[in-house]
């Protein structure tokens, strides 16, 4: 009998993990406590990256937040295929110190909800003759001010 609650024990654990891995992150697991709709902050210039970006930033505080109750997602190029996303803080007027996109980091940002701190971006993944090959999709949770990653997936692309 000992035996059977063994088997049946290591299969449950067994199934949950594997549907752990499988499940894809849902903005209503995140939720922020409320949507920031006070007065506009004016914009921190005691960043770097705020003094060099201010005029694409002041534009961008003049929208509604669109991530974790108080960003506002902008977004600017910078170069043939390049992009850099920054999140400026509604409430604080402050840039979230975690950028992404830029020649480093070519992810974008494909999915944010103001009501939630999880945030999606994909990564086109190339070969050697620029077609892609796969695409990977990450999730972020923003946490104590920081991007977290919590999850990332490879999607493989199949050739035409």
């Amino acid at each position: 009998m000992k035996n059977i609650w063994v088997i049946l024990s290591f299969f449950l654990v067994s199934t949950s993990l594997a549907h752990a891995k499988n499940t894809v992150p849902q903005f209503k697991d995140y939720p922020v406590k409320s949507v920031y709709t006070g007065k506009t902050a004016q914009l921190d210039l005691s960043d770097e990256g705020a003094k060099m970006f201010r005029t694409r930033l002041r534009e961008a505080l003049k929208e509604k937040p669109d991530f974790a109750g108080e960003y506002v997602i902008t977004m600017w190029g910078c170069g043939a295929s390049c992009r850099v996303y920054s999140f400026v803080n509604k409430r604080t007027g402050k840039l979230l110190s975690d950028g992404l996109g830029g020649e480093e980091r070519q992810e974008d940002v494909v999915a944010s909800k103001a009501h939630s701190r999880l945030l999606v971006t994909q990564e086109e993944n190339m070969n050697e003759n620029w077609e892609v090959e796969s695409i990977t999709t990450r999730f972020y949770v923003l946490d104590n001010g920081k991007l977290k990653q919590i999850k990332s997936m490879l999607e493989r692309v199949k050739a035409e």
